[in-house]
């Protein structure tokens, strides 16, 4: 997932999101998403942050079986960071459609809606070194036959900064 972001003023963003998925539990070999819109900072504090998004977003998905369906819909997200102590943060990502880190989305079509819930906990070991682990839920409310509705990732990562 690539989502960069321009600060219009303190509150306001622009975003873009663009983001490829392969998920043969869920009946598609490849799945694109794209979205653009606007979002705003709730809470951004020292310790918490807390950001709503939104716009509307496109999504193309290539389906196991053969075909492919094209469809318009909506982006809704969520971006919280709770920084527990000084080098231990919760995150939680959202998008009704998509995700990474700690964050939330869904995107909803007449077709069918996505919901993706990253939960992650970042522990800071030195400067240049920090872990993560990450728990994920993809949820799809129309799978194709024979496919689940609900998969699951649970991801541990080591992350290196310069």
């Amino acid at each position: 997932m690539y989502e960069p972001r321009y600060n219009v003023n303190r509150d306001l963003f622009v975003y873009a999101l663009a983001q490829f998925e392969k998920d043969e539990f869920q009946g598609f070999t490849s799945r694109v998403s794209t979205s653009g819109g606007l979002g705003y900072h709730v809470v951004d504090t020292r310790t918490l942050d807390l950001s709503l998004k939104a716009g509307p977003a496109w999504r193309r998905t290539d389906l196991i079986g053969g075909g492919s369906e094209d469809n318009v819909g909506a982006l809704a997200g969520l971006d919280f960071n709770w920084r527990i102590l000084p080098q231990l943060t919760l995150t939680q990502d959202t998008d009704l459609v998509a995700e990474t880190g700690g964050r939330a989305a869904a995107i909803i079509t007449s077709a069918a809606t996505s919901l993706l819930l990253v939960t992650g906990l970042e522990a800071k070991i030195s400067d240049g070194l920090t872990t993560r682990l990450t728990y994920t839920v993809d949820y799809n409310s129309n799978p194709p036959a024979k496919a689940v509705s609900t998969d699951t990732l649970t991801r541990f990562t080591l992350v290196y900064g310069f």
